[in-house]
C-alpha cells in the first residue's frame, strides 16, 4: 500500500471505531467491517461469516453478509446458513493468521452458491487471544495482495475484534438466566450457599443422572456449569466407582438415618485436562424426591500432588546430605540435635545415636566449647548467621580443626525453629599454612626478597620517610627475557635470573631492599634519600651492571633492563606509589629500552588516558565512539563530491583530546584490531542510507593508520565489507599517509595493489607535510593526494606556501591524480586555488563535520540536479 491508501486505512478504522458509540450486533460489525475492507482492497465481491461461541471441539459459523460489485460496492444480506466450521481451518483461524491466493478457494473454505467464479481471494479471521469471532472472504481483488500489504491490515483486523469482543459481552450480558437444572429452583438463599461451597456437589436422580451441580463441581469437573445438567456420573467416574455409587443409593432413601458413605481415592476424568483424584461422600436429599442424592466431591489432586513431592523431596535431601562432602547437623529450637549426616559423625568418631539430643558437644574440643557456643548463640540469634574455626576431639583424643557456618531456621509465624550448621575440615589446611609462615621471606630462586616481604618494607619505608628523608621505588624489567627463554631454555632462563639478581644486589648499600617480584621483574627501595641525583647515579650503575656480558651454556649473552623510577618526600599511598613507578617503567620501555625514567605528572596524565582509552574499546565503543562527516565540495559546481568519516571520542574527561593522540594510544594498547573492526562496520553500516548518492559519483573516505593500513586480517576485512553491506568497493576512497608506505615500501606497494583492484581509491593523506616522496606517485597505484592544511591555512598570506602549493598542484597534473585541499577557511584561499585548478575542496569554510542524520539533507540540497 502506498501513503494514500494508508490513510484510507485509517479512515476505514475511524469509520469502524464510531460504531462503538452504539451497541451493534456482531452481524452489523461484520458487514461494516466487509464493506470497508471491499472498498479498500478494490474487491468484486465479499461475504462474511460470524462464529458461535462454543466450548467443545465442534464450532459453528453463519454466514451474515454478501455482497458483489457493480458500479459500487453494496452489500446484500442473504439467507442465514448455519454449518459446521472445519477442524482442518479453525487452527488457522484462531491464530488469526490471513492467507491470499489465486485461483480458486481451497475446498475446505466455504463460498456463496450464487458467487461469481473466484480468480483469487483473500481470507481474514477475526480473531484474538480469547476468541473467534468471524471470518471475512473477499475474492477477485484488483490488485494482488503481497505480504506487507496483509501485514498493514492488522490495526484493521485488531479494530473490528474489538468491536466484536463488546458485542459478544453485551449478548452474554443480555442472555436469561439459567433458573436451574430442574424446573424446581432453589431458595435463593440456600441457592447462594450451594454456590458459595469449597467443595464440589452434584445432585442426581435414582439413574445417577445430574439434576444440578454447583460452581467447584463444574470447576473440579473441568466442565461448564450450564452443561452439566442430564449428564449422567459415569461420565466423569469408571464403571468400578459406578457400581459402588448404585450400591450405596439403595441403602441412602429418603427415611435412610444413615449419615452417608464415603469413598476415597476416587479417580475423576474431567471433559479436558488430567484426570484428578478425589473424596467421595454420598448423602440422601430428599428436596427433588425420595431418589434424590447428593454427591460431595473433595479434589485431593494438589495434596496428593504435595505429599508426593513432599517424600520425594525428603528423599532427596537425606541422600543429598548423606553424600555431601561437607559436615550436615541440625538442631532445634532447645539447640537438640534432630539430624546430622555421616560426614559429620565420621570426622569427630561418633554415631548419628551419640549426636542426637545434646550428645553433639561432647564432640568440641573443652578449650573452645564454651567460647564457640556463646558466639553461635550471639552471632546466630543476631545477625541470623555464624561462621568460625573451631576444634573438635575424637573419644581417641585426635585434635582436628574445622571451618563451621550456621544458619538460623525460622517457622512459618517467623519465630525462631532451629539451626542448620555445617563443617568442613581445615586441619590439613592450617598445617600447610604454618609451614608456609616458616618459611624465610625469601625468593627460592634467586635468595632476594619476594614480594610478601617487599611489600611489607616498602611500607615501613612509607611510614618512615617523614623522619628519615625521601624514598625513591624502582620497577625494574628485563628486556626480552622471553626470547632468552624460548632459545636457550628454562634452565638457562634461571641461572640469568640468579647472575642478575647478584649483579643488581652489588650494586646498592645494605640498607636499601631489591626484590623479585615477578619471572623478570624486580624491585628496589632506596630510603634515607637527601635528593634525587643520588637515585639517578644508582639507575646509571644498575644499567652499566647489566651492560656486561652473561656466561650462558658457554655462550656470552647480552641483557638490558627498563627502570621506572618514583619518589616521594613524605607518608603516601602505597597503592598510588606502586603504580607511578609501574608508570615510569611503561614509559621506559615505550621509549626504546635500556634506560630509565622518572615519574611525573604528565605520565601519569598519559596512563589515565590510556586506561580510558581501553575500556572505551573493551567495554563501551559504541557509546564512546561514534562518526562524523566533513563534506567535499566541486567549488565550481557547489556540489558536494564526497564525504570524509572522522571519529569522534566521547569520553567525558578527554574530550578535547584530538584524533590523532586517541588513535596513536589504541595502537599502542593493542586494541586497534578491536577498534578497526567497529570503524569500518560503522561506516559501511551509514554509508548504506546515501546508496543514491554514492552511484552518482559521491565518495566515502576513511582515513587508515599505520598499523592499520599494514595488518593484512583489517585489509582483508575491509576489502570483503562493502558487498556485505550491498554497497560497492569503488564507492569509498582510503586515505593514507605516506608514513605508513616507509615502513615496508615492499608490502605497502603489494597491499594498495590489492586495494585498488578491489575498487578503492586510493588518495596519500596530508600530502608535503613531511615525507613526500615521488617514488611513492611513481610506483605505488595512488589515485590522488590531498595537500595538507599546513599550506592552506596560510596559503594567500605566506608566498613559500604559495610556492609549494603550485609545484604540488603542478606535479599532480603531470602525473594525472586528483587532488583536494583540505583546511580551506577562507574565500581568497579557495579562489587562489580554483585559479589553479584545484576545485576539490574541504575546510571549515564549506562546512564542519556534520553528524549522519544530516549528512543526507546536505547531499540532496548540493546534488538535486544529478
Amino acid at each position: 500500500m502506498n501513503r494514500r491508501s494508508d490513510h484510507a486505512l485509517r479512515e476505514s478504522i475511524s469509520t469502524l471505531e464510531r460504531l462503538l458509540l452504539n451497541a451493534h450486533s456482531a452481524d452489523t460489525i461484520l458487514e461494516r467491517s466487509l464493506e470497508e475492507l471491499a472498498r479498500l482492497l478494490n474487491a468484486e465481491q465479499g461475504y462474511a461469516f460470524e462464529v458461535q461461541p462454543s466450548e467443545g471441539a465442534t464450532v459453528s459459523w453463519n454466514m451474515v453478509a454478501y455482497g458483489e460489485r457493480d458500479d459500487s460496492f453494496v452489500l446484500k444480506p442473504s439467507a442465514s446458513i448455519s454449518s459446521t466450521l472445519p477442524q482442518s481451518l479453525l487452527f488457522q483461524f484462531r491464530s488469526g493468521r490471513m492467507s491470499y491466493g489465486e485461483g480458486g478457494l481451497p475446498p475446505e473454505h466455504a463460498q456463496p452458491l450464487a458467487a461469481v467464479p473466484v480468480h483469487n481471494y483473500l481470507c481474514i479471521p477475526l480473531a484474538d487471544m480469547r476468541n473467534l469471532y468471524g471470518v471475512l472472504y473477499l475474492s477477485n481483488l484488483r490488485t494482488p495482495i503481497t505480504q506487507a500489504e496483509v501485514e498493514r491490515l492488522r490495526p484493521f483486523v485488531t479494530a473490528a475484534c474489538c468491536l466484536l469482543r463488546v458485542s459478544w459481552s453485551n449478548a452474554l450480558k443480555n442472555r436469561p438466566v439459567d433458573q436451574g437444572l430442574t424446573n424446581k429452583p432453589l431458595p435463593p438463599s440456600l441457592d447462594k450457599l450451594f454456590n458459595s461451597l469449597f467443595d464440589g456437589v452434584l445432585l442426581v436422580d435414582a439413574q445417577n443422572t445430574i439434576i444440578r451441580a454447583n460452581r467447584a463441581a463444574a470447576e473440579t469437573l473441568r466442565t461448564p456449569l450450564s452443561q452439566l445438567a442430564g449428564l449422567p456420573v459415569s461420565t466423569f467416574v469408571d464403571s468400578t466407582i459406578m457400581s459402588h455409587l448404585q450400591g450405596t443409593g439403595q441403602l441412602l432413601g429418603s427415611e435412610s438415618d444413615l449419615p452417608g458413605a464415603s469413598i476415597r481415592g476416587v479417580s475423576l476424568v474431567p471433559s479436558s485436562g488430567s484426570k484428578r483424584l478425589a473424596d467421595i461422600r454420598i448423602f440422601p436429599c430428599g428436596f427433588w424426591g425420595d431418589d434424590c442424592r447428593g454427591i460431595v466431591i473433595n479434589d485431593i489432586s494438589e495434596q496428593v500432588r504435595s505429599a508426593a513431592e513432599y517424600r520425594d523431596s525428603q528423599q532427596r535431601l537425606r541422600a543429598l546430605t548423606t553424600l555431601a562432602p561437607v559436615g550436615i547437623l541440625q538442631l532445634d529450637r532447645n539447640w537438640e540435635c534432630s539430624y546430622v549426616n555421616d560426614t559429620w559423625c565420621d570426622y569427630v568418631g561418633m554415631t548419628a545415636d551419640e549426636m542426637m539430643g545434646v550428645g553433639w558437644v561432647n564432640a568440641i574440643h573443652q578449650l573452645d566449647c564454651d567460647r564457640f557456643l556463646e558466639q553461635v548463640r550471639k552471632k546466630a540469634t543476631g545477625h541470623g548467621r555464624f561462621s568460625g574455626d573451631v576444634r573438635f576431639q575424637t573419644p581417641l583424643g585426635e585434635v582436628r580443626w574445622a571451618s563451621v557456618s550456621a544458619c538460623i531456621l525460622y517457622d512459618e509465624t517467623g519465630d525462631l525453629d532451629g539451626l542448620l550448621m555445617t563443617q568442613s575440615d581445615i586441619t590439613d589446611y592450617l598445617r600447610k599454612e604454618q609451614r608456609l609462615r616458616e618459611i624465610a621471606e625469601h625468593d627460592q630462586l634467586t635468595g632476594l626478597a619476594n614480594r610478601t616481604c617487599f611489600h611489607s618494607r616498602l611500607t615501613s619505608a612509607l611510614e618512615e620517610s617523614e623522619r628519615y628523608g625521601a624514598v625513591a621505588l624502582m620497577f625494574i624489567d628485563l628486556d626480552n627475557f622471553k626470547h632468552i627463554n624460548d632459545t636457550l631454555g628454562h634452565d638457562a632462563g634461571d641461572e640469568l635470573l640468579i647472575q642478575v639478581a647478584r649483579r643488581l644486589q652489588e650494586q646498592i648499600r645494605k640498607v636499601d631492599t631489591i626484590a623479585r617480584v615477578g619471572g623478570d621483574e624486580f624491585t628496589v627501595i632506596l630510603t634515607h634519600l637527601s635528593n634525587q641525583t643520588a637515585v639517578k647515579m644508582v639507575a646509571e650503575k644498575l644499567l652499566r651492571a647489566l651492560s656486561e656480558p652473561f656466561e650462558l651454556a658457554n655462550r656470552n649473552i647480552y641483557v638490558t633492563c627498563s627502570i621506572g623510577i618514583s619518589v616521594v618526600n613524605e607518608m603516601t599511598d602505597r597503592k598510588q606509589f606502586l603504580k607511578q613507578a609501574d608508570v615510569a617503567l611503561y614509559k621506559a620501555k615505550d621509549s626504546g629500552r635500556n634506560q630509565y625514567r622518572f615519574y611525573t605528572s604528565e605520565l601519569n596524565r598519559d596512563a589515565h588516558m590510556m586506561m580510558s582509552i581501553r575500556e572505551s574499546v573493551k567495554a563501551r565503543i559504541e557509546e564512546d565512539f561514534h562518526l562524523v562527516f566533513q563534506p567535499q565540495y566541486n567549488a565550481r559546481s557547489g556540489d558536494v563530491v564526497g564525504l570524509e568519516a572522522l571519529v569522534r571520542w566521547r569520553h567525558e574527561p578527554e574530550r578535547d583530546i584530538s584524533p590523532s593522540v586517541f588513535i596513536r594510544l589504541i595502537e599502542e594498547s593493542g586494541l586497534i584490531c578491536e577498534f578497526s573492526s567497529w570503524l569500518f562496520t560503522e561506516t559501511f553500516r551509514l554509508s548504506e542510507q546515501w546508496k543514491s548518492h554514492l552511484k552518482q559519483g559521491c565518495k566515502i573516505s576513511i582515513n587508515l593508520s599505520e598499523r592499520q593500513f599494514l595488518s593484512n586480517e583489517l585489509m582483508a576485512d575491509l576489502s570483503v565489507m562493502p558487498a556485505k553491506h550491498g554497497l560497492k568497493a569503488d564507492w569509498f576512497a582510503l586515505e593514507i599517509r605516506e608514513k605508513a608506505l616507509l615502513a615496508k615500501p615492499e608490502r605497502a606497494a603489494k597491499l594498495l595493489e590489492s586495494l585498488a583492484h578491489d575498487g578503492f581509491e586510493i588518495y596519500l593523506d596530508n600530502f608535503g607535510a613531511g615525507y613526500s616522496a615521488l617514488m611513492h606517485l611513481r610506483t605505488m597505484p595512488v589515485h590522488g593526494i590531498k595537500i595538507d592544511r599546513t599550506f592552506t591555512t596560510e596559503l594567500t598570506a605566506n608566498k613559500q606556501n604559495e610556492r609549494v602549493a603550485k609545484a604540488l598542484l603542478n606535479m599532480a597534473e603531470a602525473l594525472e591524480l586528483k587532488v583536494i585541499a583540505e583546511g580551506v577557511e577562507s574565500e581568497d584561499v579557495s579562489r587562489w586555488l580554483l585559479r589553479h585548478q584545484c576545485p576539490l575542496q574541504q575546510g571549515y569554510l564549506y562546512s564542519e563535520a556534520i553528524e549522519p542524520d544530516d549528512v543526507s539533507g546536505i547531499l540532496a540540497a548540493c546534488n538535486s540536479h544529478l
